[in-house]
């Protein structure tokens, strides 16, 4: 068996927060079932035409639904707080594995199909149109969350 090069860091007081490494887990995506696992669940094999729809659809139901969801959504000043208990970013350092950036993916999707002001000026509040790279940034960091809540 091959060694990896791999130290552990020493133990102390202060956790000391690492460095931010833009894109350090970027090429880490979770596993995709075949096709005909996914199917007896009710999930296509492969992306839909309407993708965009669906999903546009299925959030405005979300926020409709739960008043909670803009209120979160809106509500986050990106104070940073949240990054030194990420043990995922603790672990890998990549800026779109800390919580603010996670939930910011959403937040600028949010923002340009469901406020005002994304609507008529989103490069002014950070809205972004919902499309392939989007959704793979979704898959990609939101299957490195373990939604521990800390």
């Amino acid at each position: 068996m091959a060694k990896v090069k791999f130290e552990t860091p020493p133990i102390e007081d202060i956790l000391v927060v690492p460095s931010v490494q833009p894109g350090a887990m970027a090429h880490s995506q979770p596993f995709v079932a075949k096709p005909e696992h996914q199917e007896p669940l009710g999930f296509p094999g492969e992306l839909v035409d309407n993708w965009k729809d669906i999903a546009l659809e299925k959030m405005g139901e979300l926020l409709g639904k739960y008043r909670s969801l803009p209120v979160f959504l809106d509500s986050c000043v990106k104070c940073g707080a949240c990054t030194d208990k990420c043990h995922y970013y603790l672990g890998t350092g990549d800026p779109k594995n800390m919580p603010v950036a996670r939930q910011d993916l959403l937040r600028k999707v949010y923002r340009r199909y469901f406020t005002r002001a994304g609507k008529l000026f989103p490069k002014l509040v950070g809205a972004v149109d919902l499309t392939e790279q989007v959704i793979e940034d979704w898959y990609r960091y939101y299957h490195q969350c373990s939604e521990c809540r800390r």
